[in-house]
């Protein structure tokens, strides 16, 4: 099978039955996500916020069954991205309001902190009418009997691609650098295909944040994420063992023990015992002697 018709294949398989576990906060996800956003000064964000508040931007997952597969996925996703990326930059100021790349101690871009904001919060606005819920039949392991449950499906309403498509979204309301163009459109990096890749390259190339922003998305997505909630230290519910120690009354510490005299030591006989492993790295002998030069 061709390597994009498995891709495709792969890419809308059957997705597993929604969740409904998670312990995110939707209201306090979405607070910061605006606050972030109200930090980017530029004509039209008002519209652009106008636009994802009427979108399923807040409510929709971030995948069908991989990662974040519940309400409010994306949202959290795109905050954990934001995260990552800013854990990946060195600060330019005291205040962040500028960053720095860095590759082999050397700042190879400069960035300001509304750019960051804009490339990670806005990567995966392809996602907004992108998913639908259907249901099927499950077979409900307590009591045996086959149930109707609800399940996440691809539903494009919009089929544009993915990180272009981002970017035409964004730039329906609001101007984008030509950094940040090409950082959302190439986030999804290297696929294999030939002409895509290419053109990865390319772009990494022209601006390196296109690679921190492919980077903050895979850390996010496989190292911060589980299912339905961010995994541990990445979640709300996640204590610190040091945190939790301190309330802890501390173990008394134990008396010193007196020290052992010590006991004068046998004289050690050498090993005469011999075997074929204590040749192996010797140096052979020479099978005839050595001719004395005149």
């Amino acid at each position: 099978m061709p390597l994009r018709s498995r891709r495709f294949k792969y890419f809308f398989r059957s997705a597993a039955p929604i969740r409904k576990e998670s312990t995110m906060d939707k209201q306090k996800l979405i607070d910061r996500f605006e606050s972030e956003m109200a930090k980017v000064n530029r004509p039209g964000v008002d519209k652009l916020m106008e636009y994802i508040r009427k979108s399923d931007f807040y409510t929709a997952p971030a995948s069908t069954k991989y990662h974040l597969a519940c309400e409010s996925g994306l949202l959290q996703h795109s905050l954990n991205v934001l995260d990552a990326l800013r854990g990946l930059l060195t600060p330019a100021d005291t205040q962040m309001t500028t960053w720095h790349y860095t590759t082999a101690g050397r700042a190879v871009e400069t960035i300001s902190d509304e750019c960051v904001i804009i490339m990670a919060l806005l990567h995966d606005i392809c996602k907004t009418h992108f998913y639908g819920i259907s249901t099927r039949n499950a077979k409900n392991e307590k009591t045996g009997k086959w149930e109707k449950v609800p399940f996440y499906t691809v539903d494009d309403k919009m089929p544009l691609g993915h990180g272009a498509k981002s970017a035409m979204i964004i730039k329906q309301y609001m101007e984008l650098t030509s950094m940040e163009t090409y950082a959302i459109w190439w986030h999804m990096g290297f696929n294999g295909n030939m002409e895509n890749d290419t053109c990865v390259g390319l772009a990494i190339e022209k601006y390196p944040i296109v690679l921190a922003l492919q980077t903050a998305d895979m850390q996010a997505a496989k190292i911060m994420e589980a299912g339905t909630e961010n995994k541990p230290p990445f979640n709300e519910t996640y204590e610190p063992e040091s945190e939790t120690n301190e309330s802890q009354p501390k173990p008394k510490p134990k008396a010193k023990a007196k020290p052992k005299q010590e006991q004068p030591q046998e004289e050690s006989t050498p090993d005469l015992d011999f075997d074929e492993t204590d040749y192996q790295d010797a140096v052979p002998l020479p099978s005839e002697p050595p001719q004395e030069v005149n």
